[in-house]
Parts: structure tokens; sequence; C-alpha cells
């Protein structure tokens, strides 16, 4: 059994200065986002600035769970049942980094969406480009020359192309419709 602290003891610790580690840099904000440490989550993962706000949120929760297992490591070298307070430890610390994780998640599910570096609408018209009718009609002043055509068209006539809309456009306008 004395094996079994010394095991539990030394594992202990070793999460408690990961723990501790991600606590401190997701405080101090320099956690930069990526895909092994740290909060990730679609939320958090949608922006760098989502990223940081839901670890620097979570770091006091990784430092509370870092803490509680230093202390269960340190129990845990003390006799033949020690490895209980290390298991312990790690079942309490892990609870405390979840709650922590989960508080920093609904926080970067606060921070609006980054803006598309596309420009808009306007960047998505003629994007069909595939044939030679969509690239003739992104080429041209006339906005109404990519109608039917397999890009997305005009964004300002998107859907105006259509039968019943041309036959509208044709009818006078009646007050009674």
């Amino acid at each position: 059994m004395q094996i079994l602290s010394v095991v539990s003891a030394v594992l202990t610790l070793i999460l408690a200065v990961f723990w501790a580690g991600v606590g401190v840099s997701g405080l101090t904000g320099r956690l930069k986002r990526n895909r092994w440490v740290g909060v990730r989550s679609d939320e958090t993962m949608r922006s760098a600035e989502a990223f940081a706000l839901g670890n620097k949120v979570a770091a006091p929760g990784f430092l509370a769970a870092a803490l509680v297992l230093l202390i269960g490591g340190g129990l845990a070298f003390g006799g033949d049942l020690g490895f209980l307070f290390g298991f312990g430890a790690m079942i309490i610390g892990f609870a405390i980094a979840a709650v922590a994780a989960g508080v920093g998640v609904r926080v970067a599910a606060t921070v609006p969406e980054p803006e598309e570096e596309t420009g808009g609408c306007s960047a998505d018209c003629c994007s069909g480009g595939a044939d030679e009718q969509s690239a003739t009609a992104c080429e041209t002043d006339d906005p109404a020359a990519d109608c039917g055509a397999a890009s997305c068209g005009s964004c300002a006539l998107q859907g105006m192309c259509t039968t019943e809309h041309a036959a509208d456009a044709d009818q006078p306008f009646h007050a009674a419709r």
C-alpha cells in the first residue's frame, strides 16, 4: 500500500503543477488559443478574445484545483492509506476545474462573433466563377447581367430574376393588392 500512496502523491502533485500553470497563464493572459491546454469549446475557440476571456474567468478555479491537488498530494505521502487523499484530491480537483471551465465557457459565449473578413455580401457575389457566363457577368458594370447564372447574382437583385418577380415588375402597382 505504501507504493500506491507514493504513486498517487506524485501523480497528484504533477496535476497540481499542471493546473497551476494553466491557471496562472490564463489569469495573466499568456495562454494563447490552442488545441491542448485551457478551456476549449466551440464558444472559446471561435476567437482569440473569447478564448482569453474564458480562460481568464476559469483561472481562479484552476488555481483552486491546483491547491486542492497540492494539499492532497502532500497528505498522500503520509501512511499506508495516504493514496486515498491523493485520489480524493484528484476527483475534487477535476470537479473544481470542470465547474470553472463551465463558467469560462458561459462567459466566452457572451463575446460577440468576430466579423467576417470577406467583406459581407458583395464578396460572395459572382463566386460561382466556374462557368464562363459567371465570369463575364462579374466583369460587367450591369448588376443584372448575372441573373440566372451559376453565381449568386447581384446582392441587390438576388431573387428578382424569377418569373414571379419579373411578372410583378411588368404589372403596374395597384393599391388594392
